[in-house]
């Protein structure tokens, strides 16, 4: 679940992610990463994983390209209904 900058609300976020990592045995270490299987053979990719999942998430995510956030005057989401602020002309 993220949360859409503009309006605030919870929306689900897809994310597409591709990635590579190379894993050595301790005795023949051919990874620059330093990444080394451990003695038992299972491999922990969770960190992998997250790393490069969060490296994925949008600085600005919304719920969709148009949103229309937040009345500045009241806080009413204007992709469900506009309010009376939103009729009148904006002062400079």
């Amino acid at each position: 679940m993220a949360t859409c900058v503009r309006c605030l609300e919870e929306f689900q976020q897809a994310l597409h992610a591709q990635f590579a990592e190379l894993y050595s045995y301790k005795d023949h270490p051919t990874a620059e990463s330093g990444l080394i299987v451990p003695e038992d053979g299972n491999v922990d990719f969770t960190p992998v994983v997250r790393d490069c999942l969060l490296l994925e998430v949008p600085i600005k995510s919304l719920c969709k390209p148009d949103c229309k956030g937040l009345c500045v005057v009241c806080g009413e989401n204007l992709n469900l209904k506009t309010c009376e602020h939103q009729e009148q002309p904006v002062e400079s």
